[in-house]
Order: C-alpha cells, then sequence, then structure tokens
C-alpha cells in the first residue's frame, strides 16, 4: 500500500519537515505520495525543495508535490493532516497584548483563556470548510489535526460532519520522557491512564516498568530537591525552556522535581497528575499565574510572549535550511505522534498513543460528545479509546468546567454570536479571574481587533 497523504499548512516549517523525516523513517509510509497545501504561495517552495532534498536522500520513494488548491490536494487522499495557524503573528499578539493589558499574561496563549478562545474563533470555520471538502473529495479519509486548539478544532469537525477525526499532541510523550529521567527506565516502560482535554491530558494511574509510578512519585516527592543530585541520562533540550537549578555542571533528578513543580503540587494535594508541561498546565489553573507568584515565575513557568513565538519560528527556519545543507537524515524520530499513528492503521501494527477523540463513555461524567484526550488504541480497524477513566476531586470538577466552556467556544465560532464569545470568557477559568466589566471589555476588544479573520461575526 502506497498511502496518499494531504498536509494542509504544508508551507510550515515547523511541522512539515518532522512529518516528512517521519514518514522516510517509518518503513509502511515511507513511499508515501503527500501533496503539501498551504494558502501562502511563497511558503511552499522551500518545503518542495527540502521535500525533493529528503526524498533523494532516503531509501523509500517518497513522492512529494504542492498547491495552493484545497480540492486539488484532497483528491484520493487517505490521511488529511491539518497544521495551521489562522491569522499568523498578526492575529496572535492581539490574543496575548489584550488579555495582557487587562492583567492577563498567559504563558501560551494558544488552547484555552482569552488568547486561546479567540484563536478557536477564527480557526475553526476554516478547518470545519476543509472537513466539508473532504466530505466531497475523500469522504473516507481520516483526519488528523495537530494545530492548536486542538480540542476545540476537532470537537467542531465531529460535530458539524462526519469525518473521522483524531488530535494529536506530544505533550504526554513529554511525561514520559521526564519520568524516565527520574527513574532511569526506557520511556516506553512509562504507562499512563488519562482522561482530559488536550493540553491538561490528567493522569490518574501510572505505571512505571511495572510498578506503580504513583507511589515510586510520592517517594521521591519526599526527598528534598537539593538531595536529588543523581544525574540525569540527557540534558533538557532549549525548547524545553527547563530552568537549572541544581549547582553542580551536571541536570540532576532535582532539576527535573524543579521544571514540574507545579504538576506535581496538584498531584500531592489531589492524587491527579496533569500530564503537560506546567507552561500549558497553569493556563488551566490560574491560581499559579498570579502576581503573588510573579505571574508563574515562582513555580518555573515559561512565558512565551509573542516574541517567543517568533523565535520559536525562525529556530525553525534555521533548522530547515541546515537539513537542506546536510547529506545525512537525522534516524531519529521527532517525538511527533502523526506517524507512529499512521504506521499503525496501515500495518496494522496495534499502538497504544494518546489521542483525542469524541467521548463515548472512556471519561465517566461527563457528556458523550465533547472531544477528550485519552490513551487510545490504533490499529487496521482505526481507533478507540483503550480505558475508562473518572477524574476525582476538584481536579475532575475543573475539567468538567472546561469542557463546558470550550463547548460555548466552539459553539459561538460556528453561529457568529457573540453572547456566547463572553460567555465562554465568563466560564473559562483564567479569563473568570477578572471582573465581569473587564471580560466585557476585552472580549469586545479581541472581537474588534481581529474582525479581518472573523467573518462570522460581521452582523
Amino acid at each position: 500500500m502506497t498511502p496518499r497523504i494531504a498536509i494542509i499548512g504544508g508551507g510550515s516549517a515547523h511541522w512539515t519537515p518532522r512529518l516528512l523525516l517521519d514518514f522516510v523513517n517509518t518503513p509502511s509510509l515511507a513511499e508515501s505520495q503527500v501533496v503539501l497545501m498551504d494558502t501562502a504561495p511563497e511558503s511552499l517552495p522551500p518545503v518542495q525543495q527540502l521535500a525533493d532534498h529528503i526524498a533523494a536522500l532516503g531509501s523509500g520513494g517518497l513522492r512529494t508535490t504542492a498547491t495552493t488548491e484545497l480540492e486539488a490536494a484532497l483528491d484520493g487522499a487517505e490521511f488529511v493532516i491539518t497544521g495551521l495557524s489562522v491569522g499568523g503573528f498578526d492575529a496572535m499578539r492581539n490574543d496575548l497584548e489584550i488579555p495582557d493589558r487587562y492583567g492577563l499574561p498567559q504563558p501560551v496563549g494558544d488552547s484555552v483563556g482569552p488568547g486561546g478562545i479567540s484563536r478557536a474563533l477564527r480557526s475553526v470555520p476554516v478547518t470545519v470548510g476543509i472537513a466539508r471538502a473532504m466530505e466531497r473529495r475523500c469522504p473516507d479519509a481520516l483526519l488528523v489535526n495537530v494545530s492548536n486548539p486542538l480540542t476545540a478544532l476537532c470537537r467542531a469537525v465531529t460535530r458539524e460532519t462526519r469525518v473521522s477525526t483524531v488530535g494529536l499532541c506530544n505533550e504526554l510523550v513529554g511525561l514520559t520522557w521526564a519520568m524516565s529521567l527520574l527513574f532511569d527506565v526506557g520511556m516506553h516502560e512509562v504507562d499512563p491512564v488519562v482522561g482530559g482535554v488536550n493540553h491538561l491530558p490528567l493522569v490518574t494511574a501510572l505505571s512505571i516498568g511495572g510498578s506503580d509510578g504513583f507511589a515510586m512519585l510520592r517517594s521521591i516527592m519526599d526527598q528534598p530537591v537539593a538531595a536529588l543530585d543523581g544525574p540525569i541520562w540527557m540534558e533538557p533540550p532549549a525548547g524545553s525552556h527547563w530552568r537549572k537549578v541544581s549547582t553542580g555542571e551536571k541536570w540532576t533528578k532535582g532539576d527535573v522535581v524543579a521544571n514540574n513543580r507545579l504538576k506535581l503540587e496538584l498531584f500531592r494535594r489531589f492524587g491527579v497528575l496533569p500530564g503537560s508541561s506546567d507552561t500549558h498546565v497553569a493556563e488551566f489553573f490560574p491560581w499559579f499565574v498570579t502576581e503573588a507568584s510573579g505571574f508563574g515565575d515562582d513555580w518555573c513557568v515559561h512565558h512565551y510572549g509573542i516574541d517567543g513565538h517568533r523565535a520559536d519560528k525562525e529556530t525553525d527556519e534555521a533548522d530547515l535550511a541546515a537539513l537542506l545543507a546536510s547529506q545525512t537524515l537525522p534516524p531519529w524520530g521527532s517525538g511527533e505522534l502523526v506517524a507512529p499513528l499512521l504506521h499503525a492503521v496501515v500495518s496494522g501494527d496495534e499502538r497504544h498513543l494518546p489521542v483525542n477523540i469524541p467521548n463515548t463513555g472512556q471519561v465517566v461524567g461527563l457528556d458523550h460528545g465533547p472531544v477528550l484526550e485519552c490513551m487510545g488504541v490504533a490499529n487496521a480497524s482505526g481507533i478507540t479509546p483503550r480505558d475508562r477513566v473518572q477524574v476525582e476531586s476538584v481536579l475532575g470538577e475543573c475539567l468538567r468546567r472546561i469542557v463546558y466552556s470550550q463547548e460555548l467556544t466552539v459553539e459561538a465560532a460556528l453561529t457568529g454570536d457573540r453572547t456566547l464569545v463572553l460567555e465562554a470568557m465568563l466560564t473559562d477559568q483564567m479569563a473568570g479571574r477578572l471582573p465581569y466589566e473587564h471580560i466585557v471589555a476585552l472580549t469586545d476588544e479581541l472581537l474588534a481587533a481581529t474582525a479581518p479573520w472573523l467573518d462570522q461575526f460581521a452582523n
């Protein structure tokens, strides 16, 4: 089988190089026919050149073409990958800077909070439009969304269309890596049981090397950070934005604990472990992003800001140029989950992966329909939930409220109802910290500033 894959947003210097490298390093995908589609024609030549370079160095016969025509890209596709940012940095600046003026600095601002809601309003109609085009041109294809706000975009598609859809994010891969650093085990030996939403996968049980991972965590958390001076098997990459707190030259297990302090505090108190980086987790629990903690600085929460997001793009472009100049391909995976999922579906080689799919009962106590993150089983038959989970404690109640706010966000994005946008803001954990009149003013200001990308609100 030669998979036919369409990448919508294929001009991305972030997603496309990672995906193409993973494809050529995965035997079942190495001969894929890939179509790169982007509405920005100037973005396609660099990634097409890179694709040709990768194909020439690879041994599998990967074939790649580029187009600005959505329907042409979708013809005959078996997998459609969406990696897009509607409005780019021009819009994102408003998502971050307007709430900041109201006293709500957001560490990331792309999933929840005022920034996440604003981004969803722009991106939901575009993503649903892609899915409707899939219904016409490739109705049996699987839509794999990697764009943020991931939960809201997947929910809009599964609510409005018949397209099979899954959202993929590697934040839980980061958790398994952190646990492997702490306990000197392989990442494949870390197995979480999960119920949550994207960027807040809530781990309710954890196996590490076949043992009770929660008991192991409690044992290490009882020790002072300074006593955890054992070295770790690799230094954290710059993209993790970790801070070194140990005094020696080498990074230690104490550094791992310090840079996961927020999630470990929630686990200590409530017995549920958030599975994303603390920078993401903080946006769902804004008690940690207040003046009292230096807006999360005391918790080692990293704030990207618009300059940080731009810097990430510059890094992606530099990495693309370096890969284009190299005469060898890196043999290791990117850590993204698209290729492992597609491999499981194409080959039938079953994989257990974190997935974002509609709730059919895998998370107890929440309505059926909303998209939730859980561990899934992927094989030739498709994707199904692996576990049945109940999220206990106040974190379970927070999850219920988050889902409700995201449902309001999707409805607002689809209908262009300004009152629903305000309701989504009022029920959002972070935005809800503000006085009512400030939330109203912030909402109006965001809608006005991003109006060029919000046709549904024109009336």
